[in-house]
C-alpha cells in the first residue's frame, strides 16, 4: 500500500574533499531497506543549469569514493527525529537529457543514479587478505581490518581470548568469500550477533542482542495494516561428534521442537576434552528458535524512530485487543522505505526543500526477546590454505639435521614447530606419522621445507618439499638411500643401488673420522672399522639448545592451556547459561502467548453468551411490552 505525502529530504554527497548538497526537490525516487546487520539503498536526481552543475558532474564522473548521506523526515511541528543513513556508493550511473536550445547551445536536464551501502557491505566486499597472526585476539584483528572511516564496538568474550594462531585465507584462487564473509561466517558459527546503528554509523560485534531501551508508543491512526508472520521452525537436534579414536564421543544437544531423528551433526578430532565441550556449549547456544513477528505497513510517515534495534509497542484505544503482539515490546527488524516524486517532469520544484511522494512504509517486528540474529547470506571462507614452512628447531648448525618436539603436559599432545617465512610467524603443528605408519620414527629435521595446511585457528603439517642434503644419489644408479643421524659427518647411511648392474646394499657410519661400513655385492661382503687418518678427533659436546626451547614450550604450553582452560570453561558456562536463559525465554514467551490467546477466547466466549443473554432478555422485553400495550388498548375500549 502507497500513500502520498511531503517529505523532507537531504541528499549530501562527498567526493574527495568537496561535498555536494542537492535540494530534496530535484530527488524524483529514492528506496531503502534497512537490516540490523547494515543497509542498502538507491537514489536518483535530476540537475539543470549545466555551468552550475559542471563542479559536480566533473567530481562525479571521476572515479573517487563518493560518500553518500540521505536523511528523510515527515512533516510535523515539532520536528521529528529523521531517518539517516551514510554509506558509500557502489555503482553510480549519468544520464543527459535534453530540454531545448539558449544562445545557440544544447540545454539538457542530468539524471544521477546511486546505489549505495553501508562500508562493510561496500568495502569488505572487495577485500580479500591472506594473513597469519599468532598470539592474537580476534578483537585485534578486525581492528586492523577497519578501513573507510568504520567505528566498531566490540562487546563479545569471544573476540578477548588470545589466539595461538589466526589465518586469513580468504585471498586464494576461489574469488568466492571476501572478509565481509568471513565476519558473517564467524558471528554466525561462533553464535555472536553483528549490529548496525545506521544513525551513528557504527557496527558492533555483540554476543547476543541488546535487550534495553524504552519501546515508543505507535498509535493506529499511522497504520493501514498489521500482519502476524510465524517463521519456519527448525526440526532439528544437533550432535557433536568428536572422532578422536581413542576417545570417541558422541553428544546430542535437543532443543524444543526437535523432530526425533533429524539432527545436524558437527564433527571435529580432537584429543583434548575442554576443547570438545567448548563446540557443545557453542552448539546448544546456535540452537535458537526465531519467534513470531509483525509485519507493519504504514499509511503515512510516521514521527516515529523507524530504525533497526529499536523498540515499539503498537498499544492506544485505536488497536484492537484481539491483535497478536498488542501491548508487547517489539524490536524493529527490517525497514522498507520507497518514494517516487508525484511530480514527473524535470522542470518542477527543483529548489524546494519540501516535495509531494508517493510512498511506501513497512517495517518487520520482533519480540523483545527473540535472542536469534539476523544475517546475511554469505559464502563460507575455504579452509585451510597451503603455504611453506621450515621445521624449527634450535641449535646446532644450520644443515643439521635435528628434532625438535614440544609436549604439553596437560593433555599429551607433542608438537612440531613449523616457521612461515612469508609471514616470519612459528606456529604449532601436531606430531603425527603423517603418511607412514606409526613403524616409521622419522620426525622432520632442523630448516626442512614443507607444505603447511593453515586453518583458520589450527595448522597441520601436509607434506615434505624437499630432500635432506646428501640424500639424494647418481640418477645413473638407480638407487634409493636413507640418511640416519645428525650431519654428513655424524651419521649412519644405508644405501642400495646398482654398479655394473649388479645390486649393492651399503651400510656406512661414520662419527668424524671413525667409519665402519657393511656392504653386500655380488658374491661379496665387506665388514670394515677404521679411522681415517689425518682426521681431526671427536670431541664430545652437548648442546642444551633444544631442553631449553623444550623447557620454554611447555612452559609457554602450560601457561597457555591453563588460560584457554579457564576461558574454554567461562565460555562454556556463559553459553551454557545464555542457552538457558534463551529457552526459558522462549518457553515463557509460548506460554504467556498461549495464556492470552486463552483469556482472549475465553473473554469472547463471556461476550458472546452476555450478549446473547441480552438479546433474549430483550427480546422478553420486547413481549412485555407489546403485552402491556394491548392491555392499555383493551382497557381504554372498555371506558
Amino acid at each position: 500500500m502507497s500513500f502520498q505525502e511531503k517529505l523532507k529530504l537531504e541528499l549530501t554527497l562527498t567526493l574527495g574533499e568537496r561535498a555536494f548538497t542537492i535540494p530534496g526537490g530535484q530527488v524524483e525516487h529514492f528506496s531503502l531497506r534497512l537490516s540490523p546487520y547494515g543497509f542498502t539503498g538507491t537514489v536518483r536526481f535530476w540537475t539543470a543549469l549545466e555551468k552550475a552543475d559542471a563542479p559536480l558532474f566533473l567530481a562525479f564522473s571521476k572515479p573517487d569514493l563518493l560518500r553518500v548521506r540521505f536523511s528523510v523526515a515527515g512533516v510535523y511541528d515539532p520536528p521529528p527525529t529523521p531517518l539517516v543513513v551514510q554509506g558509500i556508493a557502489r555503482a553510480r550511473g549519468l544520464t543527459g537529457v535534453e530540454h531545448g536550445t539558449a544562445q545557440g547551445e544544447a540545454r539538457a536536464f542530468r539524471r544521477y543514479d546511486i546505489e549505495f551501502a553501508d562500508s562493510a557491505q561496500v568495502l569488505w566486499r572487495q577485500h580479500r587478505p591472506i594473513e597469519l597472526h599468532t598470539d592474537k585476539k580476534v578483537s585485534e584483528l578486525l581492528d586492523l581490518h577497519k578501513v573507510g572511516g568504520m567505528t566498531l564496538d566490540l562487546d563479545w568474550d569471544l573476540l578477548e581470548a588470545k589466539q595461538a594462531l589466526i589465518c586469513l585465507g580468504i585471498g586464494e584462487d576461489d574469488p568466492a568469500a571476501n572478509f565481509y564473509d568471513f565476519a558473517i561466517w564467524f558471528v554466525d558459527t561462533r553464535g555472536g550477533v553483528l549490529a548496525y546503528d545506521c544513525a551513528k554509523d557504527r557496527y558492533a560485534f555483540l554476543e547476543k542482542k541488546a535487550a534495553t531501551g524504552k519501546a515508543t508508543l505507535v498509535s493506529r491512526r499511522h497504520v493501514e495494516h498489521a500482519q502476524v508472520e510465524l517463521p519456519p521452525v527448525i526440526r532439528h537436534a544437533t550432535r557433536v561428534l568428536n572422532g578422536f579414536s581413542t576417545r570417541p564421543t558422541t553428544v546430542t544437544l535437543e532443543q524444543a521442537q526437535t523432530e526425533p531423528g533429524i539432527q545436524h551433526d558437527m564433527l571435529v578430532r580432537t584429543p583434548i576434552a575442554a576443547e570438545t565441550e567448548q563446540r557443545q556449549s557453542l552448539e546448544k547456544g546456535r540452537l535458537r528458535l526465531r519467534q513470531r513477528q509483525v509485519r507493519v505497513s504504514f499509511k503515512d510517515f510516521p514521527p516515529l524512530p523507524l530504525q533497526p534495534g529499536v523498540l515499539l509497542r503498537l498499544e492506544g484505544g485505536l488497536w484492537s485487543p484481539d491483535l497478536v503482539g498488542e501491548g508487547e515490546d517489539l524490536r524493529v527488524r527490517e525497514l522498507r522505505l520507497e518514494g517516487r516524486r508525484i511530480e514527473k517532469g524535470q522542470h518542477e520544484g527543483q529548489q524546494e526543500l519540501l516535495e509531494g511522494y508517493d510512498v511506501t512504509l513497512s517495517t518487520l517486528l520482533e519480540q523483545k526477546a527473540d535472542p536469534t540474529p539476523s544475517l546475511p547470506a554469505y559464502r563460507p571462507p575455504r579452509y585451510p590454505i597451503y603455504v611453506e614452512g621450515k621445521i624449527h628447531s634450535p641449535g646446532g648448525e644450520a644443515t643439521d639435521r635435528i628434532y625438535l618436539q614440544v609436549d604439553d603436559p596437560k593433555t599429551s599432545v607433542t608438537n612440531y614447530r613449523i616457521t612461515i617465512p612469508l609471514w616470519n610467524k612459528t606456529v604449532s603443528v601436531p606430531a603425527e606419522p603423517g603418511a607412514f605408519s606409526g613403524h616409521f620414527y622419522f620426525p622432520p629435521y632442523k630448516n626442512e621445507r614443507a607444505l603447511v595446511a593453515l586453518h583458520f585457528e589450527h595448522a597441520e603439517l601436509h607434506r615434505f618439499l624437499d630432500w635432506a642434503e646428501g640424500s639424494r644419489v647418481p640418477q645413473d644408479s638407480q638407487g634409493d638411500q636413507l640418511l640416519l643421524g645428525k650431519r654428513g659427518t655424524n651419521q649412519t647411511a644405508i644405501t642400495h643401488d646398482y654398479q655394473d648392474g649388479n645390486p649393492v646394499w651399503n651400510m656406512g657410519r661414520v662419527n668424524a673420522n671413525d667409519t665402519e661400513i657393511i656392504r653386500i655385492s655380488e658374491g661379496r661382503l665387506l665388514i670394515q672399522t677404521k679411522e681415517e687418518p689425518g682426521g681431526a678427533p671427536t670431541t664430545p659436546t652437548y648442546d642444551v639448545t633444544p631442553q631449553v626451547e623444550t623447557a620454554k614450550g611447555d612452559l609457554s604450553a602450560g601457561v597457555s592451556g591453563a588460560v584457554g582452560d579457564a576461558t574454554a570453561a567461562y565460555r562454556g558456562a556463559s553459553s551454557a547459561v545464555n542457552a538457558k536463559l534463551n529457552a526459558a525465554t522462549s518457553e515463557t514467551s509460548a506460554v504467556l502467548a498461549t495464556a492470552e490467546s486463552e483469556v482472549k477466547a475465553k473473554a469472547a466466549e463471556s461476550k458472546a453468551q452476555l450478549e446473547g443473554a441480552l438479546q433474549q432478555v430483550s427480546s422478553q422485553t420486547g413481549a412485555l411490552a407489546g403485552a402491556a400495550a394491548d392491555a392499555k388498548a383493551a382497557l381504554a375500549g372498555l371506558r
